[in-house]
């Protein structure tokens, strides 16, 4: 794994524990958040978009959420990878396992709609 790839996966695990989370707009000027931004954006840069998704298939602390909102918002995803990750984002707007999750992922699939 690359410098950039464990910088993202080591931010993503921080922000877990320090309930930093994409759809959670008090934390959206916390370090944490804008920190994973920027590591996001270095790595859509020099690595795409597509080689960027292969994050999908880590679930642990939510890395598969952030990166399917790091692509929709800095990836200029193709159709296929913006249907991909608004899939996960939309699995966990419905997760009965946190529920302030859900809401933050619910309302941010409303505003996401309603500016489309």
């Amino acid at each position: 794994m690359n410098t950039i790839s464990t910088r993202y996966l080591s931010q993503c695990k921080v922000n877990y524990h320090n309930n930093i989370r994409p759809s959670k707009e008090d934390t959206y000027d916390e370090d944490g958040h804008q920190a994973l931004i920027e590591i996001a954006k270095e790595f859509l840069e020099k690595e795409g978009a597509n080689s960027f998704s292969g994050f999908f298939r880590e679930y642990q602390y939510c890395v598969n959420l952030w990166t399917a909102h790091l692509i929709i918002e800095y990836g200029n995803p193709n159709e296929k990878l913006l249907k991909k990750s608004l899939e996960i984002i939309i699995r966990y707007s419905t997760t009965p396992l946190n529920k302030d999750l859900a809401r933050e992922e619910k309302k941010w699939l409303n505003d996401y709609g309603n500016t489309r």
